[in-house]
């Protein structure tokens, strides 16, 4: 793919990460591409702006870390340009783990497109009208000391008909070693397509999580709750919820799509991070 116009994402609380957004925009720039640094940092940086939520490029330039891309991909919604990940975070597991002016300077391998595409598709979560995607999760909490009560079903079959508890995570299989895996839930291996429902502290101990084909729709139905409850998105996106409304999931969303320039294991089991 050939890339003309491209965005930088970067920690505006990081001098580091701007010094580096800077260093971005000159190779780019130095290779005629059309380049705009992120509307949260261009002032900062007092260079030409773009708002990533409405405008498209070919390639966004992401420096820091695993939060950084979430909230880079809320952004972004259904649209997949080429990431190039540059890590200057404490967790970045999406990340490769080479030094950051290194990675800065793969850029030209990216506009000679010498790199390796990763793939990841993301969870499609519909609400009240709306749609979100997750690279991770989407979760279904209470808020304060309340319960609440789920019913889930997957493609019409119950699976929890009363789930009582602090609430529920569906994850991808990015997201399983995440939040998921916090709460007990299971780590999914990133090739398989399916999606890991984990109930979040149910009353009744006996409840477990359970691994559903992605494929398949989950539907959670708050059917109980004294006070509104709260589906949180990848940690950015939050939206209260009440009795009554439904949610869906399903693993059909738009990919991401990540250039890879070194070997990269996308297998991120807790125990064998160093």
């Amino acid at each position: 793919m050939k890339i003309r116009r491209a965005a930088i994402y970067a920690r505006p609380d990081r001098k580091e990460a701007l010094e580096l957004a800077r260093e971005a925009f000159r190779l780019l720039s130095e290779q005629g591409i059309e380049v705009f640094y992120d509307t949260s940092i261009a002032n900062i940086l007092n260079g030409p702006s773009i708002e990533l939520r409405f405008q498209d490029v070919d390639a966004v330039i992401v420096i820091g870390g695993d939060g950084t891309l979430l909230r880079v991909l809320q952004l972004l919604h259904d649209r997949a340009p080429i990431l190039h990940l540059v890590r200057m975070g404490r967790k970045a597991f999406l990340f490769e783990d080479i030094d950051p002016r290194q990675s800065i300077q793969n850029i030209n391998k990216l506009l000679e497109g010498k790199y390796e595409l990763e793939i990841i598709r993301r969870l499609r979560v519909r609400v009240l009208g709306h749609e979100f995607y997750a690279l991770n999760e989407a979760a279904i909490l209470a808020l304060g000391s309340k319960v609440v009560g789920l019913r889930v079903t997957v493609d019409n079959e119950v699976v929890y008909s009363d789930l009582e508890g602090d609430g529920i995570i569906v994850s991808t299989p990015t997201g399983s070693t995440a939040y998921n895996y916090s709460a007990g839930g299971p780590i999914l291996h990133p090739d398989l397509e399916a999606v890991s429902l984990t109930p979040v502290n149910p009353v009744e101990r006996y409840v477990g999580p359970i691994v559903v084909p992605g494929r398949l729709t989950v539907r959670i139905l708050v059917h109980y709750t004294l006070r509104p409850v709260k589906l949180i998105v990848d940690g950015v996106v939050e939206r209260l919820l009440y009795k009554g409304v439904v949610v869906e999931g399903v693993l059909d969303g738009p990919p991401i799509r990540i250039a890879r320039f070194n070997k990269f294991s996308r297998l991120k089991a807790p125990w064998l991070r160093k």
